[in-house]
């Protein structure tokens, strides 16, 4: 049945993929109506998961006409609703979404619960793919996506591709297509994302106004400057340090330091521990801030004394690390909202 589900991510997206699922295989006659469920003790144990996640998976499956609960007898596919909709139809409701594993989970839960608000308000479902930040993988998932028949597809797309030839695909098949965060410079396609010139701005503007000149901007080894986000921050960086006059140093541009090396990330120890080190960096995200925050212990570096930090999100964790991490807000939920509207 299901070949694998990503434990990696919280219950909400565990139940997600296992809803996503079966509700394909319900639409599309491989379960047919009639077909006796496992029991829910029987699905955690099949897919490693709680029964919780298994039951909530299957309240929305519920609700959506495709299943029967049956105390006693147990969990059974139904006729999808008979109130002119045709399995065909059912599958026309239905939008596509495509994300992928740099988000990490707090980011993709806040996407998919606007994607969802928006689309369930128009009356669509989502289907909802998890690609492992590979640009075959997610050309398989949208292909997959395809043959389900998808309305449209809502598409956060891989790192620093400077084009897609699926994505491509869909626009030539005049699929609507909207994308998230990053976009393709040279192809004309829907796009919601944050103010990211804008906030790479502020955050570097505010390190300038507490006195630092040797900022740093540091952004992980999967994405580069052709990922669109990663670049718009980077002029906002840019232009702030030349409304303070400050001279651009390339040196302080630190893209590649995934060098693991007993649990240290070698490349970016070797960056703090340089005598021209900054004082301040700017990290593209919260994760690669807290990458940061991590090397800079290792060192017995202090924050903000010995060495100023800035992330990119505002994500749950910035609160709760030791001292608070100052970051800029980026409102996924109200992305995914826009994107999905």
């Amino acid at each position: 049945m299901i070949a694998k589900l990503n434990k990696k991510e919280r219950t909400k997206i565990l139940h997600m993929q296992l809803m996503t699922y079966f509700r394909e295989r319900v639409l599309d006659g491989r379960l047919p109506a009639g077909t006796r469920l496992p029991t829910d003790g029987e699905l955690a144990v099949q897919y490693q998961i709680s029964r919780d996640t298994v039951r909530q998976a299957l309240a929305l499956l519920a609700g959506e006409g495709l299943i029967e609960r049956v105390q006693g007898r147990g969990t059974f596919v139904i006729q999808p609703p008979s109130n002119g909709s045709t399995v065909a139809q059912l599958k026309q409701k239905q939008i596509g979404l495509v994300l992928n594993r740099t988000l990490r989970t707090q980011p993709t839960m806040n996407l998919l619960v606007g994607v969802e608000q928006a689309a369930k308000s128009h009356g669509y479902n989502v289907s909802f793919t998890y690609a492992e930040g590979e640009q075959e993988q997610q050309a398989r998932d949208i292909d997959r996506l395809r043959a389900n028949h998808v309305l449209g597809m809502i598409i956060y797309p891989i790192g620093d591709a400077t084009h897609d030839a699926s994505i491509q695909q869909l626009q030539a098949d005049h699929i609507p297509v909207v994308l998230m965060d990053r976009y393709f410079p040279g192809l004309a396609i829907d796009y919601v994302g944050s103010d990211n010139v804008g906030g790479g701005y502020r955050a570097t503007e505010h390190l300038l106004i507490l006195g630092h000149r040797r900022i740093g901007y540091v952004f992980a080894q999967e994405e580069t400057l052709r990922t669109t986000s990663v670049y718009e921050r980077w002029q906002g960086y840019c232009k702030a340090l030349q409304k303070y006059e400050v001279p651009y140093d390339e040196s302080l541009v630190i893209p590649d330091f995934r060098q693991l090396q007993s649990g240290t990330r070698e490349g970016l120890v070797e960056f703090l521990q340089r005598p021209d080190r900054p004082s301040a960096i700017f990290a593209v995200n919260d994760y690669v801030a807290l990458d940061i925050l991590q090397a800079a212990k290792a060192l017995h570096l202090r924050i903000p004394e010995d060495l100023a930090v800035i992330g990119f999100d505002d994500l749950e964790f910035a609160a709760h690390v030791n001292p608070p991490l100052t970051t800029v807000v980026q409102q996924f939920i109200d992305i995914g909202l826009r994107a999905g509207t």
